[in-house]
């Protein structure tokens, strides 16, 4: 957001964002602003305190003179600040919330109601490089101090964890503009610090041999469940949070609550990753698969464990989410058909298949993951040939 003096000259000829929209305050009126979208639509708003910050829209341009706008914004001002404050406000204005205050409100009443993933989000939002801001109040905090944050996430080499904080922290602030909480998103006009790219990285075969040959070499329960991971394509958290409870027979059921797609995936696991289970300890039947601590806690640590595992096996440059695309890419190379591997790895369909196409695939996914197995086992030995 820009803070100069408004002309007529410069509002017929600001520019146009190509996404979303900017703000313009008007140094002359405080508190009067300028807004403009995407769409190319100009309009004119107040934004006051009364016990809570409170948007008003004044009207569209040129439909509303400059003039007028502020003719209008100097108007209610007057009319708001000869209104008495509500009961129970004790004559005083209402502080905007702290940080961590809003962090919380946006886990409590948005994040956790609405999005699958809101820990992760959660999780970036409460990281220690915004501990100073934890304190402050929300209208208090600066775009600079933003961009500060930013780049020194940055500097410690974790480019792409700045750009997911970036994200979450311009769509809290619209929250709480929009809960009148602020007036203006300090996130604004703030770009992202880092290219984000889609990653293609397919491990080789050789990559594989060298990977799973090199995952007795790790703490248990890590090289299991990379074992796991490429056997089944399945997500990094879905296997690591698997549960004793969530397997019967040969068959693994991902809940509904704990898939990405909203839908619960049954694959029907083939006698090879059935043995690398069958070498884990069992505590209980709702007890974490892969566990240190006797089934209580999932496992973690993966970076650590990772590290561990690309000394070991000479690979290098790789994620836990690869196997993810390898496996998928292996199932296409063995002449599995688009459609099965796609309920294999348990990716969304389309509206129509989802409520039309209630075939369980169930036989057609055993054939597909005995073949990858039989294919991974056929390089390992061809490996230590």
């Amino acid at each position: 957001m820009s803070r100069l003096k408004l002309t007529d000259r410069f509002i017929s000829s600001c520019p146009i964002p190509t996404v979303g929209r900017v703000e313009h305050s008007d140094s002359i009126c405080p508190g009067l602003y300028l807004r403009v979208s995407s769409g190319g639509v100009k309009s004119f708003s107040i934004i006051v305190r009364q016990g809570r910050l409170i948007r008003t829209t004044l009207g569209r341009y040129p439909v509303l003179t400059l003039a007028e706008a502020r003719n209008a914004a100097m108007r209610l001002m007057r009319e708001l600040a000869e209104t008495p404050l509500r009961e129970g406000q004790g004559g005083q204005q209402a502080a905007a919330p702290a940080f961590a205050d809003l962090v919380a409100n946006y886990a409590d009443l948005h994040l956790k109601p609405n999005l699958r993933s809101w820990k992760n989000v959660l999780a970036s939002l409460s990281q220690p490089a915004l501990g100073h801001l934890r304190g402050r109040e929300v209208t208090m905090i600066e775009k600079r101090e933003v961009v500060a944050v930013l780049d020194g996430i940055v500097a410690e080499g974790k480019p792409h964890s700045a750009v997911n904080l970036l994200k979450a922290l311009r769509a809290m602030f619209n929250w709480a503009i929009d809960r009148g909480d602020m007036a203006v998103n300090p996130c604004d006009r703030v770009r992202p610090p880092a290219a984000t790219t889609q990653r293609d990285r397919v491990l080789t075969d050789a990559e594989i041999v060298g990977v799973l040959g090199a995952c007795d070499s790790v703490p248990t329960p890590f090289g299991a469940m990379v074992r796991v991971l490429l056997h089944t394509g399945a997500r990094r958290n879905e296997v690591a949070h698997m549960r004793w409870s969530e397997i019967t027979g040969n068959v693994w059921t991902l809940p509904a609550e704990r898939s990405k797609s909203g839908r619960a995936n049954s694959l029907p696991l083939p006698p090879e990753v059935m043995a690398i289970l069958a070498n884990l300890p069992r505590y209980d039947d709702n007890a974490f698969v892969f566990t240190t601590t006797k089934g209580k806690k999932p496992a973690s640590d993966f970076a650590k464990r990772k590290r561990l595992l690309d000394v070991a096996s000479g690979t290098s440059d790789w994620h836990l989410h690869d196997l993810r695309r390898t496996c998928r890419s292996k199932l296409a190379e063995l002449g599995v058909s688009r459609e099965v591997a796609r309920r294999v790895i348990g990716h969304s369909v389309d509206q129509l298949d989802a409520i039309y196409d209630r075939f369980s695939y169930a036989e057609k996914k055993a054939q597909a993951l005995a073949l990858l197995a039989d294919h991974l086992a056929v390089l390992a030995a061809q490996s230590a040939k």
